[in-house]
């Protein structure tokens, strides 16, 4: 398997674990009835970012047929 696709897969996992840890967070902030802004924030880059990864990975298996 190409390197850059294991990165790819590894960097997904990490950032699939960080939009559940941080809409975790999030929940745990509204149930408190808290700000949740900076938690939300977060969680919209990090989503942003995992499709970006994806987009990529889709790329490279496409290049690799």
């Amino acid at each position: 398997m190409d390197r850059n696709l294991v990165l790819l897969n590894r960097n997904i996992a990490r950032l699939r674990r960080n939009v559940r840890r941080q809409s975790h967070e999030i929940e745990e902030l509204i149930a408190a009835d808290l700000d949740c802004t900076s938690a939300a924030q977060r969680l919209m880059r990090a989503q942003a970012d995992l499709v970006l990864f994806i987009e990529k990975r889709e790329h490279l298996v496409v290049a690799d047929i």
